[in-house]
Formats: structure tokens, sequence, C-alpha cells
């Protein structure tokens, strides 16, 4: 229903006809219609609002377990990384249902835009997993300016990785952090090479390898978004 303010302008609708004050503008549209949609966009919807939901547990999850701080947009952005994951499965009532499966589209997500992976860290680490189903981690020799590449002012970093365990095809999400290593780097410093090595017990779905490096400095305060960058160095579905 339109009114009429005390400039003397209509305002609201009358029919299909609206009219819309914008400070001293006064225009007409048309109101629009109903959106109307189809059997796949339900469906879209739905699998959207699911995915959503678990990333949302599964993200709460990391800033609790492993300190993940998250950064602009990564909620979104990591919504989006993560549907990359999913496909769509017969369950047992001949109904599709979404299903997370192989993570590998996760290797590379940057937890921080403004601060790269690959642009403060340039050392690549080696996985491998025997038959007995110890997890082997080759971490090679990092010195500061050349494998590691901080922000102006930055003297120190703390390179934090984490292996856990999910599975985000339960109805409530939990995450399991199998194995951690510190590895502290100094302006200056040369670090040897090293290995991490850590069992994977039976029950593993998806196992993720997390890396994170925090940077500090004695000359000055660093920039929120000059403090952290991330990724997903490893991810492989080790069990259905």
């Amino acid at each position: 229903m339109a009114r009429l303010k005390k400039n003397g302008n209509l305002s609201g609708a009358v029919g299909n006809i609206v009219f819309v004050n914008d400070g001293d503008r006064v225009y007409v549209r048309s109101k629009p219609g109903d959106v109307k949609q189809t059997k796949n966009t339900k469906a879209a919807a739905s699998v959207f609002g699911w995915v959503s939901k678990q990333e949302k547990q599964f993200r709460l999850l990391l800033q609790d377990k492993i300190g993940l701080v998250p950064q602009q947009y990564f909620a979104a952005r990591h919504l989006a990384r993560l549907r990359k994951t999913v496909i769509q499965q017969e369950g047992s009532s001949g109904k599709m249902l979404p299903r997370f499966q192989e993570p590998t589209a996760l290797i590379g997500f940057d937890f921080n835009p403004k601060l790269e992976w690959e642009r403060c860290t340039n050392f690549f680490p080696v996985f491998e997993i025997d038959h007995n189903q110890v997890f082997t981690v080759t971490i090679p020799a990092i010195a500061w300016g050349k494998e590691i590449k901080p922000p102006t002012a930055a003297d120190v970093a703390t390179i934090n990785i984490h292996a856990i365990h999910t599975d985000l095809n339960q109805k409530t999400v939990s995450v399991d952090l199998y194995s951690s290593l510190s590895v502290p780097v100094k302006e200056k410093e040369i670090l040897s090479s090293q290995e991490w090595t850590f069992s994977i017990p039976e029950k593993t779905k998806w196992l993720l390898v997390i890396a994170m490096i925090n940077f500090e400095s004695a000359k000055k305060p660093l920039e929120k978004t000059e403090k952290t960058a991330g990724t997903y160095l490893w991810a492989k579905k080790i069990q259905d």
C-alpha cells in the first residue's frame, strides 16, 4: 500500500508499481515477481546449506584445536573450497545425498589471502605412508630469507604443522589432533632438515596436514594481516 509522505511524495506500492524514495530522488519500479525454484535449484540450495553447516562446525573446531585465526572472508572462501570435495551419492532409500569424498581440493587453500603461503615460504615437505600406516614428513633445511620470506620488520617466525583427522559426513563433526610439530626460526638462522613421524589409527577417514606460520617483530608491531599465514599441505581420504 502506498502512503503520502509529508513532502508530498508517494512511498510504497500500488498493485505492481513501487514508489521508491532515495534522498531527493523519487522513482517508480515494478514489483519483483516470485522466484520459481526448480527441482535442481532446490537440491543445490539443500546441498549448500548442509555443507555450510558442516564447514562451520569444522572451522570452530580448528580454532579450538590448533589455534586457527580466521582472516578476511575465511568462512566463505573455506566453504567454497570444501564444496569442491562433495559429490552426490545414492542413499539406502534411493535418494541422492551429498557426501564429502576426496579432500585433495583443499591442498593449497590460503588461510590468509593478504599473506599467501607461497609468498612467505619456499620449502616443500615430502610425505610418505608405509605399509604399517606410519606417516613420515621430511622437512628440508630452512633458512631465514630463503625458505622463510618474512614481512618487513618481522624477525622471528614459528612454523606449526598439525596432522588432524575428521569426518565431515558425520552429523556432529569432530576433529582429532594426531600429532603436531613446532619449528621456531629466527632472523639469520638456518635449520637442518628433520623428519616428523606418527602412526595413523585404523579409524581414520580424512587425514589433513595443516601448516601455519606466525611472525613476530621486536622492531615494531605487525599488522594483523602480516602476522600469520596457513594452508593445507596434504589431504587424503584414508578410509571410506
